[in-house]
């Protein structure tokens, strides 16, 4: 295991668990949208669901990749899946794992940061017809995803550490295996 492994390991470990919450906060949005929302809490109110305009029910629809709660149900997924490959890629030393690791963590510093400015402006935004714990959900998701913007950057310089230590464990290797080659082939038999 490589000596920068350690901070990899936890980042890993903390990404993964702010995936899980992204998941559970999506999970129980899309339970009240279905079950609260859609079911009882607008039934018999003068607004006729029927009749709103397309675009604005797909925005709050939890399901649709564009809606800031859908969106998060995505990011969640890449988020988990990437994680994994630090865990692993530390445990068994393999540069290629750590190296995903490191380029999802260098785009999601850029991708994470804008997503927590539209949930930060999307929560202070109400309009006709909205879910009333929208922003409540969406407050929840732009912590989580700030805060994994912030394990994002941390993430990102032990990557490149624990990448250095691979190729000089490697390169270590390497050199011993040679000299152990040319001691063996020199070697004279004493027979």
């Amino acid at each position: 295991m490589v000596k920068s492994g350690g901070g990899v390991l936890f980042i890993s470990a903390a990404q993964l668990l702010v995936g899980l919450c992204l998941l559970g906060i999506f999970e129980g949005y899309k339970r009240y949208y279905y079950n609260q929302y859609l079911g009882g809490e607008h039934k018999g109110k003068a607004t006729d669901r029927e009749s709103e305009d397309l675009a604005h029910q797909n925005y709050e629809s939890p399901l649709n990749f564009r809606s800031p709660m859908g969106f998060s149900f995505y990011l969640s997924i890449l988020n988990n899946v990437f994680a994994v490959c630090g865990l692993a890629g530390v445990i068994n030393a393999q540069r290629e794992l750590i190296i995903g690791f490191f380029v999802y963590n260098a785009a999601q510093m850029v991708v994470a940061f804008h997503y927590f400015v539209d949930l930060c402006t999307d929560a202070g935004v109400v309009y006709n017809g909205e879910p009333a714990k929208l922003s409540a959900y969406e407050q929840a998701s732009a912590a989580f995803i700030f805060f994994n913007f912030l394990l994002s950057v941390a993430a990102t310089a032990f990557a490149v550490r624990a990448i250095d230590e691979i190729k000089q464990k490697q390169r270590d290797d390497y050199n011993r295996f040679t000299v152990l080659s040319d001691t063996l082939q020199y070697e004279p038999d004493n027979a």
